[in-house]
């Protein structure tokens, strides 16, 4: 989507360029035929049929020097139209692969780290099970000691209540 916006911004660009070109090489080529002719006219000796033939004959010339000129620049500003079209073509290739090359690479790191985690995971359960396991084994006991330390607890007041 950006390299199409890209592409169609310089495609603008590039015929907007060529038109000035050519309006400046076009109207530079009229100017100097009709000066030319103008010049040639007034330092001319000549009769005034030889001067009208040889003003349509220097028009003719001028307008075959236009033609020739505009179509001379009008080729090169293809060819370098066409030249930019392939440059940009090959940019947007490198980075399009470079852009996948990226992101399988980002995908495989996510998938690296989530196993990671996975695993992780695992293990700190593992842990927490054995961990709970001797938790509970240490309260049996702790409960069983209790236990037993009242009964002795209890026969004894017991035995001091008889005795007094």
């Amino acid at each position: 989507m950006l390299f199409k916006k890209i592409r169609e911004r310089r495609e603008a660009e590039l015929k907007r360029q060529k038109k000035e070109t050519l309006k400046k090489v076009g109207a530079a080529l009229v100017i100097g035929s009709v000066v030319s002719t103008v010049v040639t006219l007034f330092t001319a000796p000549k009769s005034g049929k030889e001067l009208r033939e040889d003003v349509v004959n220097k028009v003719d010339e001028g307008t075959e020097i236009v033609k020739e000129n505009a179509s001379k620049i009008a080729q090169k500003t293809s060819d370098a139209a066409q030249d930019v079209m392939i440059k940009g073509q090959e940019i947007k290739e490198k980075a399009a692969d470079k852009i996948s090359l990226v992101k399988s690479e980002i995908s495989k790191t996510i998938k690296d780290k989530k196993k990671q985690l996975e695993s992780s995971g695992k293990e700190v359960k593992e842990e927490l099970e054995e961990t709970s396991e001797e938790v509970l084994e240490d309260l049996k006991n702790a409960t069983e000691e209790i236990a037993s330390e009242v009964e002795d607890l209890k026969e004894e007041i017991s035995e001091d209540i008889k005795e007094n």
